[in-house]
């Protein structure tokens, strides 16, 4: 599997200049990329570009060489994770959330209540958090939610924003375990984050981004580096 940009530009409606410029890249499966810079430098963007969730203004983003934009077909392969749980939490209570999307694709509740406890036991949740009302957790529990009703529809490629925000350490390496598991599956892995020090173990590859376009990238296994004008 290949997920891949070409000649991405990216401009939000009524802004002056363009959030992205020119990307062209290709992220491998077995792979894990972390995407970094400062604000405002167009992290954000590029994942939803990715995931199908903003079109680009220009350019193309594809999956194994075909367009993904404007078809549904493609969707179940990305588990986006927002920065911000509530911008994804919307069913009245845990369970409802969690099987949300699954039930999209699956009809089988025996495996889908199957595949629920395996993750409230990954994650050392009780179930009864199960019963409880999304809009009444924390901000963390909120997060770790809203991974949960990604990762049980096994998607292949997993983008996620600032995923560790808020998040004691357990939670953090339980993360950590999710992205190496993804990566040894020969799934795709795509995280946007301030923090180097925390994926420094886990990432493969580094991409700093600047004023919308890529200006370092390091290969963090071969100790590489190439940079941009």
């Amino acid at each position: 599997m290949e997920l891949s940009t070409k000649n991405l530009y990216y401009k939000y409606p009524g802004a002056s200049h363009y959030a992205l410029r020119d990307i062209t890249y290709k992220f491998i499966e077995g792979k894990t990329y972390l995407i970094t810079g400062p604000n405002g430098a167009g992290k954000t963007t590029l994942l939803l570009i990715l995931s199908g969730l903003l079109k680009p203004t220009q350019g193309e983003v594809l999956l194994d060489g075909t367009p993904i934009h404007g078809k549904e077909l493609y969707r179940r392969f990305f588990g986006v994770l927002f920065q911000n749980p509530d911008l994804m939490l919307f069913n009245p209570t845990v369970y409802d959330e969690i099987i949300y999307s699954v039930r999209q694709i699956c009809n089988d509740f025996r495996r889908i209540n199957e595949d629920v406890d395996k993750w409230l036991n990954f994650f050392e949740l009780d179930r009864s958090i199960l019963d409880r009302q999304t809009h009444t957790l924390s901000y963390g529990y909120k997060k770790i939610v809203a991974l949960i009703s990604i990762l049980i529809y096994e998607p292949k490629i997993l983008i996620l924003d600032e995923p560790h925000t808020n998040l004691s350490k357990k939670y953090i390496k339980k993360i950590k375990d999710i992205i190496a598991m993804n990566a040894s599956k020969n799934g795709i892995n795509v995280i946007a984050s301030h923090s180097l020090t925390i994926y420094r173990d886990t990432a493969d590859c580094v991409i700093v981004l600047n004023n919308g376009m890529i200006r370092k990238i390091v290969d963090l296994k071969r100790n590489l580096i190439s940079t941009t004008s």
